[in-house]
């Protein structure tokens, strides 16, 4: 994006004072010097209707630092005020860094340093009038002529995404149209580019097998990766804050309209949390209160809290670009009730299904055993390899519905489904990458992910993205109901898992307070009142069943017969059709079952 800096002074050259109130009339020298170093000197009055005119070019971005003076004896109430001639929609705004407010107060021999942007995103030029505005000397509001807008939004400069931290043995990709290559890890080299959120190109990088993993990792740009030496891909979600829309889980509610435009999302730099909410959550709530309080309202900013691992602040999270599959894909189910088999994560597969939550949670780990086929570390404080946990899958939702994922220009569109199955009973296989159009019933065709249907099934609507969030097999994470009130460890399920929870332990999964429910199902306001800010679960439920895009909504709850079912799973499955997608979630009781599978993921120190 091109990026002009105008430099504005205004200068109060006379007052006008009035018997009772005082109006003031300030003559303006405007002096603006842009990147050509053209200087331009420009007159005009408060009461010039006329203002300033500015065209701004498409994409292109300019800032105004204005400097006001005052010589008035007493206080003055000041601000700005545009038209825009063109009715494209583009707002004039205050930049964050803006040493003084866009308004405010000013004293005599007074000088504020107010800095403005126009962010032209459009491929038009489009054209607006500024003007200084003013109230009574004596308090009042400000005067604002007719068909002018005063200037009250704030804008932030899009914060470049930390880039991705690749750990040892770990290959960078990007796709040149046939083939995964090796990406330039520096991401300068334009042929090989390896990232681009801005342009939807999420970071991408593979596990090979030891068979040809030296000659990768020593590789030159642009060589190609055999799909056979692969072992597992994975995408880097950056560490980012997203503006609040619903802080109180309440049922239906959307402040800024989110569901349709698009989840305001700012990247962070390192490991700083600049979000203004800070939340804190109670297991001891036992009537239908909040368990989770937070300071601030909707509108402001949360850094999401996938990004904290334990004790640890990560600079993004590296997540399985496709749901699990296993070293024997053609076993029953894909790998079944065992943790003989190590794991894939790779497309074109029958993912592992009909295993327990606890299986899928170890043999993920397994993933970094001494010795391990993935060349991964087996020093946990370098690398943790976990199964992906409901507040992760909360990141990638919320990455996926804003700009950098399904949205632009202020629509979003619903991510495809994996609607492909054959066969039946112990035979019946599904695939993982497939894709079709969103709401798509049950198919014997699959869709590959290279294709355009494929793709359109992922995260950012290109090969870029995580496939199967919608659709192929519900997805366990490790999120979990509390077993009793005041009790944040685990409630176990049904025969479903023998996951032992300790202060070890504790960072591997996202605990949620204890609700009994009642005779309907958990999806009243009660059971999405023990949600947490960001895991895309009571935050979005528009109605009492359903979440953004009629996504089907189901909180866990202990009520059928007591039986605990006090897993997440998310995402939906192959025949869920338009119940599908990426704000599905519901629970599940930690068994197995031939649909059930889950996600791994990396946590990079």
């Amino acid at each position: 994006m091109k990026k002009e800096i105008l430099v504005i002074s205004l200068i109060v050259v006379t007052l006008i004072s009035c018997i009772l109130y005082y109006t003031y009339a300030i003559d303006i020298t405007m002096e603006e010097t842009s990147s050509t170093e053209a200087d331009l000197v420009y007159n005009i009055n408060i009461n010039d209707t006329d203002g300033r005119s500015i065209t701004v070019s498409p994409n292109t971005t300019k800032v105004f630092d204005i400097f006001l003076s005052s010589n008035n004896n007493g206080t003055i109430k000041y601000g700005f005020a545009y038209k825009e001639t063109t009715s494209s929609g583009i707002e004039v705004k205050m930049l964050n860094t803006s040493l003084d407010k866009v308004e405010g107060t000013i004293n005599n021999k007074e000088t504020k340093k107010v800095t403005l942007i126009i962010d032209n995103n459009t491929s038009s030029n489009i054209t607006y009038n500024i003007i200084p505005v003013a109230g009574y000397e004596n308090g009042g509001d400000l005067i604002i002529p007719s068909e002018y807008t005063l200037i009250n939004g704030e804008y932030e400069f899009p914060v470049e995404p930390n880039p991705p931290k690749l750990v040892d043995n770990m290959i960078p990709v990007m796709y040149n149209g046939s083939n995964w290559v090796k990406a330039d890890s520096t991401n300068t080299n334009a042929t090989y580019k390896w990232y681009d959120y801005t342009n939807k190109q999420w970071a991408n990088a593979v596990l090979v097998s030891s068979t040809n993993r030296n000659t990768y990792v020593n590789a030159s740009t642009g060589t190609v990766i055999a799909e056979d030496d692969v072992l597992a891909y994975y995408v880097w979600i950056p560490r980012y804050k997203y503006k609040v829309f619903n802080i109180t889980k309440t049922i239906g509610t959307d402040s800024y309209n989110a569901s349709t435009t698009g989840i305001d999302i700012v990247f962070e730099q390192g490991t700083a949390s600049t979000g203004e909410i800070i939340c804190n959550y109670d297991f001891t709530i036992t009537d239908d209160s909040l368990s989770e309080i937070c300071s601030g309202s909707n509108g402001q900013y949360y850094t999401h809290p996938a990004f904290t691992f334990g004790d640890k602040e990560l600079e993004g999270i590296w997540v399985g670009k496709f749901e699990l599959s296993s070293s024997n894909p053609s076993e029953p189910y894909g790998g079944a009730h065992t943790t003989a088999l190590t794991v894939r994560v790779k497309p074109n597969m029958n993912p592992w299904r009909f295993n327990l939550v606890d299986n899928f949670y170890k043999v993920i780990k397994n993933m970094q055993n001494s010795g391990n086929e993935y060349g991964l570390s087996s020093d946990t404080s370098k690398v943790d390899s976990h199964m992906l946990k409901n507040l992760e899958w909360g990141a990638v939702t919320y990455l996926t519905h804003s700009d950098y994922g399904r949205c632009s220009n202020g629509s979003c569109s619903e991510i495809g489904i994996n609607n492909y199955s054959s066969g039946s009973g112990i035979s019946m296989q599904f695939k993982t990458g497939c894709g079709a159009n969103a709401g798509s019933g049950s198919s014997g065709t699959c869709n590959e992910y290279t294709t355009t249907l494929g793709m359109n099934a992922s995260s950012t609507g290109n090969i870029y993205g995580i496939y199967d969030l919608s659709g192929g097999a519900w997805e366990y994470v490790m999120g979990n109901m509390s077993g009793s009130v005041g009790n944040y460890t685990y409630g176990a399920g049904f025969a479903g898992s023998n996951f032992s929870y300790s202060a070890s332990t504790a960072k591997y999964i996202d605990t949620y307070a204890y609700y009994y429910g009642t005779d309907s199902g958990p999806t009243d306001q009660a059971a999405y009142n023990r949600a947490r800010l960001g895991d895309a679960t009571g935050e979005v439920v528009s109605s009492s069943s359903y979440a953004w895009n009629d996504d089907t909504a189901l909180f866990t709850n202990f009520h059928l017969g007591n039986e605990p079912y006090a897993w997440f799973l998310r995402g939906g499955f192959y025949g869920n059709g338009s119940n599908a997608g990426v704000f599905y979630f519901r629970r599940g009781n930690g068994d197995s079952n031939y649909s059930n599978s889950a996600r791994a993921s990396l946590a990079v120190f």
